[in-house]
């Protein structure tokens, strides 16, 4: 092998190499059918010999989290940060632009690099045949555009009723740890969620997931701009069917956001113009805070309201997200939507495992919101 070799030829994999320059290699990411700019990539790099490369993005675009790329040294099995702190992970090229330094270890090295750390069919797979996913119940809630089988979870048969969802963005993987951590933290517990169903959508987007794209800010608009009259993703209106069928007491749904940097690198809970939904934010937010893990804090002091920074009536000009379509079901069920974010919360540097920590946290939660609202 005389040159690195590039490719995004594996579950999610997006990158476009614009340059290969000896050890210097240039790249960008793929926007696809997104509108503007994202923050998602992935690929693979087979190195011809023991040394350091230098991997360059062509943009000043946010690409890299505050502690780098998410590594994976056994094709995907297992990821890990880059850096382990943020102090040094943002650092820019000459050229103005982001840029990481990888050191291979020996000639034919395969590494898989991600702006995050993925979380993919296989790893649903994964949970779902362990102890506790093997308690969980699999149906299929429907085809994709593409005729991939999208995922509907349920887990309990009790009359309280909640609803879970993630990756109405394909590429926010940090929720569907979190969502996983919700799950197991019911199957662990079972006699402690007898009064309670979970119903969970792990993967919205579905095909965004598996083939890597954007999924933030596809035209016309994306999965998480569709709850109206008309929604134009199946797994949207099936969804919605799901929701009117089974009238869930709790709707939660789970978002990553920015890539670093501001509201990007703590948990928040997203603000919402109903004030009976805000109500109920409010004391959930709380809730939560005290039982985040330490490696997952929470602070109902990060949550955005409605009209403050991002969280405007322009942000939702492309149409409705679930939280506040639930606003309108006649029997008025509380509904949320929270960020958990991709690499630190404050100074916590978070993992997969910590994820799945907020998770567990979050299930005890949603227990205590629910029953004090019985």
């Amino acid at each position: 092998m005389d040159s690195i070799q590039i490719d995004a030829q594996l579950p999610g994999g997006n990158i476009i190499v614009k340059a290969i320059d000896g050890n210097q290699v240039l790249l960008n990411r793929e926007m696809r059918d997104t509108k503007g700019n994202w923050i998602y990539w992935k690929f693979r790099a087979v190195f011809p010999s023991a040394a350091e490369y230098t991997f360059r993005f062509d943009d000043s675009y946010y690409c890299l989290t505050s502690r780098g790329p998410a590594v994976s040294l056994d094709k995907g099995k297992s990821w890990g940060w880059f850096y382990l702190s943020g102090a040094e992970a943002t650092h820019l090229h000459a050229h103005g632009t982001e840029a990481f330094t990888f050191t291979a270890e020996f000639a034919g090295q395969e590494v898989w690099f991600c702006q995050c750390i993925p979380y993919m069919e296989s790893d649903l797979n994964a949970f779902l045949a362990s102890a506790e996913g093997r308690t969980v119940q699999r149906f299929e809630l429907c085809k994709s555009r593409k005729g991939r089988s999208v995922e509907l979870l349920r887990l309990g048969d009790g009359p309280m009723k909640v609803f879970l969802s993630s990756r109405h963005h394909c590429q926010e993987s940090m929720a569907t740890y979190a969502l996983e951590g919700i799950l197991s933290e019911v199957a662990t517990h079972p006699q402690e969620y007898s009064d309670f169903t979970f119903w969970a959508v792990p993967f919205v987007d579905k095909d965004g997931v598996e083939e890597g794209d954007q999924g933030k800010n596809r035209m016309p608009h994306d999965h998480a701009r569709d709850y109206g009259a008309a929604p134009i993703y199946p797994e949207v209106c099936a969804i919605m069917e799901l929701i009117h069928r089974e009238k869930p007491v709790l709707v939660f749904d789970m978002h990553c956001p920015w890539v670093r940097g501001g509201d990007s690198e703590h948990v928040y809970f997203v603000g919402q113009a109903d004030a009976r939904l805000q109500a109920g934010i409010d004391r959930f937010s709380a809730i939560i805070a005290r039982e985040a893990p330490p490696d997952f804090p929470t602070d109902p002091r990060d949550d955005i309201p409605f009209g403050q920074g991002w969280n405007t009536s322009h942000n939702y000009e492309q149409g409705s997200p679930i939280v506040p379509w639930c606003a309108t079901l006649p029997w008025q069920p509380s509904a949320q939507s929270i960020e958990i974010p991709f690499a630190n919360t404050h100074e916590v540097t978070v993992t997969a495992d910590s994820a799945r920590h907020l998770g567990n946290a979050l299930a005890r939660s949603i227990k205590k919101y629910l029953i004090s609202n019985f």
